[in-house]
């Protein structure tokens, strides 16, 4: 009989990383975020603007706090559905560490001024400097 000679090879834990599963990972997240943040800009173009004739266009040049009221009353603090009772405290939450930004007030159309008078209310409550009124130019 003979005897086989085994050589048993320890390999040496590598100091090199592999990153490309790292790099498939971060590519995919960020694809994640950006449809997810097309998505929530989206979301705040659905509703029907109030249309005039006079007014003046607003460059986009600060972040103001968008409020929007749908149709069917659903008040909304940029993009995250809010009631109005807690409205006049997060303005005022908002307004105190950052007190030169505006309020937009995009409420649409058909939408009741009984929804649309106490979230005017509540900033006037924050003690809201300016509150621009969202509408559409008509033809």
């Amino acid at each position: 009989m003979r005897r086989r000679a085994v050589s048993i090879v320890q390999q040496q834990p590598s100091g090199h990383i592999n990153v490309t599963p790292l790099i498939d990972v971060v590519m995919c997240l960020i694809i994640f975020f950006l449809l997810v943040g097309r998505l929530v800009l989206d979301r705040r173009g659905e509703i029907d603007l109030p249309q005039t004739r006079t007014g003046e266009t607003i460059h986009e040049h600060s972040d103001p706090i968008i409020i929007t009221v749908d149709q069917s009353g659903v008040v909304l603090l940029d993009g995250r559905p809010t009631a109005v009772g807690a409205l006049a405290g997060l303005l005022a939450g908002e307004l105190g560490l950052h007190p030169d930004r505006r309020v937009r007030l995009r409420a649409d159309r058909g939408a009741m001024y009984a929804v649309v008078r106490p979230v005017i209310q509540a900033c006037r409550d924050a003690e809201v400097r300016v509150i621009e009124l969202a509408t559409e130019q008509s033809p």
